[in-house]
C-alpha cells in the first residue's frame, strides 16, 4: 500500500482523534504563545529564554490532554515508556524553535517574528509528534485497541460501549 493511501487511510479511520489532536495543538500554540510574548515583551526577555518557559509551562497541559482527551488513555502513568519520551520528542521541537527564535531575535527586536519563528519551527515536527504518539506512546495497540471505536476498557480489563 502506498504511503498516501496508507495516511488517508489512517485519517478516514482515526478522524475524531486527529480533530481532538488539532484541538489540543491549537490550545498548546494559543497558551505557549501567549506565555512567549508575555515573557518577551511585557517582561523584558530574551526569545531564546521567552521560548524556553513557554515551552516547559504549555507542554504540561499539551501533554495531559492528549494522553486523556486525544487517545482516552487511562491508568497509571508509565514514566519511561510514556512521558520520558513524550517530552523527547517535545524537546525536538524546541530544539529546532530555539534555534529559529534565537537566529529571528538577533536579527530583529520584533516580537511577531519571534512568533513565527516559535510557530514554524513546532509546526515542522507537528506530524512527527502525532505519528510517535499514536504508533508508540497511546495509539490503540498500545491501550486495549479501543481508539474511536466507540468502546472504552473498564478496569478489569472488559469493554464497554462509551458515549462519545
Amino acid at each position: 500500500m502506498s504511503l498516501l493511501v496508507s495516511a488517508r487511510a489512517h485519517v478516514l479511520e482515526n478522524w475524531r482523534r486527529l480533530v481532538r489532536y488539532c484541538g489540543t495543538s491549537a490550545v498548546g500554540v494559543v497558551l505557549g504563545q501567549t506565555i512567549l510574548r508575555v515573557c518577551y515583551d511585557l517582561l523584558g526577555w530574551s526569545g531564546l529564554v521567552s521560548n524556553l518557559v513557554a515551552f516547559m509551562i504549555a507542554n504540561i497541559p499539551v501533554y495531559f490532554l492528549y494522553r486523556g482527551w486525544v487517545w482516552d488513555s487511562s491508568g497509571p502513568t508509565q514514566w519511561g515508556r510514556v512521558v520520558l519520551p513524550f517530552w523527547l520528542v517535545s524537546l525536538a521541537g524546541l530544539a529546532l524553535s530555539s534555534l529559529a527564535v534565537g537566529l529571528v531575535d538577533a536579527a530583529t527586536d520584533n516580537g511577531w517574528f519571534i512568533t513565527a519563528a516559535s510557530v514554524g519551527a513546532f509546526g515542522t515536527v507537528w506530524l512527527v509528534k502525532y505519528a510517535v504518539c499514536d504508533q508508540y506512546l497511546f495509539g490503540p495497540a498500545l491501550n486495549g485497541g479501543s481508539a474511536d471505536k466507540g468502546l472504552e476498557t473498564q478496569d478489569d480489563g472488559t469493554q464497554s460501549a462509551g458515549v462519545r
